[in-house]
Formats: C-alpha cells, structure tokens, sequence
C-alpha cells in the first residue's frame, strides 16, 4: 500500500499530536520533581546560594530556582553556573533560562517541558524522513514514527525535565543529514555540508554522549563512502563535523575536562577494584538496561523482548542464507548507532538509568519495526499485512494500560504539609536539593547538618548490590562513598545540629515537620530534637521508600519522595 506525501504528512501531523497529548496528559498527572530537574531550572537560572546554617522562605527558593527580573537572558550566569557544576555544557540550560526569562520569578514544570515537547516534534519528524529515507516508502515510515511516538519511552523522554529530548532531537538531526548527503551520492555540494556544522555544534554543547551518536554515525558513512568511492563526500562530512565540534570547544573549552573526568562520582575516584566485581557489575548493568527496554518498548515484559529480538535475529538469517537478500546499506544507520549506542552507554554510564539511552531508543524502536514489516512481508494476504499498524496501535494503547512511565511520581502526601514550618536535617551531600518544591510550600525552612551517617547504609547497599548477582567484596560501599561525594574526599562535613537547640524561631515553635535524610543517622536527629528543644513527640508522617522499589540504587537516592523519613514533631 502507498501513501502520498500529503497523506503521509496528515498521518504524521496526527500521530504527533497524539504523542504529545499523552505526554501532556502525564505531565498533568507528574507530582513533584526528579533532583535533576530541580536543578535543570538552578543551574538555568540562579546564582542564588540557599541558607544551609537556617532559615530560608518561599521566595528565597523560588528565587533559586526561578529567573528574578534583574537577571533575565543572563547568558553568562548560565556559562558561569555550568563551570561550576561541570557535568554538562550550556546549550540547553540557555534554552531553559531564555524561556524561563520570558516568565520571570515564575518556577513550574511547564517551562521545562515546553522545550521538550518542541523538541520531540521535530524528532518525529525526523524519525519520520529517516525511515522514509531508508525504506522510501511513507507507510513503514509511519508505523515505525508511530510505533516509538506511542511507546512508553517518548512519553518518559518528553516528560523527564532535562536535556535528553533535545539531545535526541539533535542525534536524529545529525543522523537525517548523514543519510541525505549519502544519497546525493557524488552529486552533493559544499552546501550541503553546511547544517552539519551548526547540528555538530549545538549537540556537542548539549550533551557528551552526542560525541559517541556521532562518532558511530560517521563511522557507517566512512566505511559505505569508502566502498563506493565517494572521496569528496566523504571529506567534506569528516572536515565539517571537525569543525563544528572544534567550534563548539571554543565556545567551551571545559568540554575535554568535563568528559575525562568532570564531577561525576567515579570519574575522579582512584580506587582499586578487582575484576569480578567489575564483571558481575557490568553484567548487571546490561540486565538492568535490558529491564528498561523491555519497559520502554515491550509492555514492561523481558520475555516478549527476548521473543521479539529473536524472531528479528532468526528471520534476518532466513532472509540472508535462504532468500539471499542482503539488508539495504541504509539500514546500517539505523542498527549500529542505534545498537552500539545502546550497549556502549549501558555499560559506560555513570548510574543506570533510562535517561542515558533515550537518544537511542527511537532508533532501536524503529528497527524492529522494520524487522517486523519485513517478516510481515512474506504473506500476499492484505489481511495479514495489516496486522503490522494494528498491532503497533494496540501494543501502544495496552503499553500504557499495564506500564506507568518513569519521572510522573505521585505516591507521596507530602505536597499537603501538616504544619506551618519546617526542618531539615542532612549530611555533606546537599540532600536538600532533593525537596525544595516541597519547601517551598511551608512559611520558613531551616536547614542543618549533621556529620552522623547512617549506620546502616552500607550493609544496605551491600545487600542490594548481592541480590543482584555482584560479588561486591564490599567495593559497592566505596562507589556508593564515591557518589555521596562527587569524588571529593575531602568535602567539608560541617555539623550545625547546634543550632537546633539555640535558634529562637525553631524553639517558639508548638510543631515543625522534619525531613530525615536516609544519609543521616535518624535516631541520633530524633534522639538530639528531643532533648535539645521542647518538641518531646513525634509522629512519622511518611517513611523512606526502600532498595526494593527501585531498579538502580542511584535513583533510589534522587527520586523526588525517596531520600527521607519525614516526622512532625510537637510539644
């Protein structure tokens, strides 16, 4: 069956709009926010310092999480706050603060997510001329744009509030060219080489891991322009990525630090491991990432994965030693930055999280599609091969029927607060970044800190580690050491629980709601509130979730209810 382009672009238009309904729909739905895009919006916007020895009010956080009107279109505070955090370049933090400086003192999560959701727009169209691209054939396009458009893993890649959409938007980008100019063949001009300069530019300055979309990408045009003697071609692409990169280290030129080392716990820890730790970790990592496929792509089933990977894989050698039909050159785009991206990202993350490998899973998405239409190929019938679009229609309608995505939370009560004021108590790590949405909903918050950890965090950790099949050796404690401090050995661990017994608001007070964190060790806040002031009882208003709920310890750490035991405290 054909589509013409007008019918196909209707579709497309269609397909788009609801694709972003449903994200919208779980935007609506998402109560509270990931530590990491409470700090999209800070290291966007603010250069504000919060009192962690007292009180702060309302609008002290929402100044630091919003843009005050003295510092709107500040692009030097935003190449200033990426210096100091040095874990990621500044493109998308100026997207963030230019469309927040057009709402100023105004925090909220729609600021954010009106980005991504332009910027899954054009990834889905992109997708869209990419399979056409490939297949040239509108209809498989479409059900493979489709396909990814009403899967789990869009809608968690539009609703997560950080710079993964666009970095996907920017990987497709980079990938449409390198298939354009590898069709113009040795008819391609100068010209043509021009937008790769500025994607090159601008996804570099979005995310490191473009670096390795790109690498892989270039890798598949280098070796097919080699072997049809496409020279010009070929250097004009490899001369313009170059530059374009080269470019975007002199924009900011940390890039080379960031990426070798940076901030980023491991990267600057110096500590022996030995390798069956190594082995069992990395093999747990690929399990866990192999778990997130199956939820972002699979109704959340491992086993309909492993069924669908191996109908692809036994139906391509069937095609390929009986039919000898070999897979389109084309194809080669989309199987190895997909694939090795997937893998390469997997086992080279910092933590395990979907979030690392959402550029890739439009392109794995579409590739068994495309594998399917293929099997679906072999039948005459009509019949059969319209079981191809409905199946994707009702694999998507029963994914979000069976699966919830990541980053919507709403499982806790705690955006009711029970008293007027609150208390939060934690350790070196700055658990408090962790909850400032919900700070912000009392009259005062004090912040202190304690230099009294947890006593059990590291068994804890230990045990999660082991039930996963890592032989630990107790390593897994030094990583989890590694994480709390960002590398730094030698942070600061202040104490001011002093000031719970000295401060006069806190002691005028007949109730406060105090906050926990998991790092600190409870019994000795509790046991030191108590006896320092006059708020003698304590209710637990909600307990710390456990290892259990979670797939990766690191989220475990970061998700927006986690973290803390949270009690209110009376007289």
């Amino acid at each position: 069956m054909k589509l013409s382009n007008k019918t196909a672009s209707l579709i497309l238009a269609l397909i788009i709009l609801v694709s972003l309904g449903v994200s919208t729909y779980f935007e609506f739905t998402k109560q509270g926010f990931h530590e990491d895009e409470l700090l999209t919006y800070n290291l966007a916007n603010s250069s504000k310092q919060l009192n962690t020895d007292g009180w702060n009010s309302p609008e002290d956080f929402n100044e630091y999480l919003a843009v005050t009107g003295s510092h709107r279109f500040d692009y030097a505070q935003v190449y200033e706050n990426q210096i100091i955090d040095a874990s990621h370049p500044p493109f998308y933090y100026a997207l963030v603060h230019t469309v927040c400086s057009l709402f100023p003192n105004v925090f909220n999560k729609w600021l954010a997510y009106s980005i991504n959701a332009v910027m899954m727009t054009i990834s889905l169209i992109l997708l869209f001329k990419i399979g056409k691209r490939v297949t040239d054939n509108n209809l498989y396009a479409l059900i493979a744009t489709g396909g990814y458009a009403l899967s789990i893993a869009c809608v968690t890649t539009t609703i997560y509030l950080r710079m993964y959409a666009t970095l996907t938007m920017f990987c497709l980008a980079f990938l449409y060219l390198t298939l354009k100019i590898y069709d113009k063949g040795r008819d391609v001009r100068f010209y043509d080489f021009l937008p790769v300069i500025l994607v090159v530019l601008l996804g570099v300055l979005t995310q490191y891991y473009f670096i390795l979309f790109a690498g892989l990408t270039g890798l598949v045009f280098l070796v097919l322009q080699i072997k049809n003697k496409a020279a010009k071609s070929l250097v004009l692409y490899i001369v313009t990525a170059l530059f374009g990169a080269a470019v975007a280290m002199l924009i900011y030129p940390y890039i080379i630090e960031n990426v070798l080392g940076g901030n980023r716990g491991l990267g600057s820890l110096d500590m022996s491991i030995d390798m069956i730790t190594i082995v069992t970790y990395l093999v747990y990592k690929l399990a866990t990432y192999i778990q997130i496929l199956a939820k972002d792509l699979f109704l959340g089933q491992i086993w309909l994965l492993a069924l669908c990977t191996a109908l692809a894989i036994g139906f391509g050698v069937f095609f390929r030693f009986v039919k000898k039909r070999k897979l389109p050159q084309k194809s080669l785009f989309i199987v190895i930055p997909g694939l090795v991206y997937f893998v390469v990202i997997s086992l080279l993350s910092p933590f395990n999280s979907d979030r690392y490998v959402m550029a890739s899973l439009p392109l794995i998405s579409m590739m068994y599609v495309f594998a399917f239409i293929r099997i679906f190929g072999l039948f005459r019938q009509s019949g059969v091969r319209a079981v191809m679009p409905i199946s994707v229609l009702l694999a998507s309608a029963l994914g979000f029927a069976v699966v919830t995505p990541y980053y919507t939370y709403g499982k806790t009560n705690l955006y009711n607060p029970q008293t007027k004021n609150c208390l939060f108590v934690g350790t070196a790590m700055l658990e408090w970044n962790k909850c400032i949405d919900k700070f912000m909903l009392y009259d005062d918050t004090m912040i202190v800190q304690t230099t009294d950890m947890s006593p059990t965090l590291a068994s804890e950790l230990e045990s999660f580690a082991e039930k996963r099949g890592i032989v630990t050796n107790g390593k897994i404690t030094a990583f989890a050491d590694a994480y709390m401090n960002n590398g730094d050995v030698d942070r600061a661990q202040d104490d001011s629980m002093g000031r719970i017994a000295t401060d006069s608001e806190l002691n005028s007070l007949d109730e406060v709601t105090v906050y926990i964190s998991r790092l600190a060790d409870s019994d000795k806040v509790i046991d030191y509130i108590t006896q320092n002031t006059e708020l003698k009882n304590h209710e637990l208003i909600q307990a710390d979730y456990s290892f259990d709920e979670f797939y990766n310890w690191y989220d475990y750490f970061v998700e927006t209810e986690s973290y803390c035991n949270v009690y209110r405290f009376y007289k």
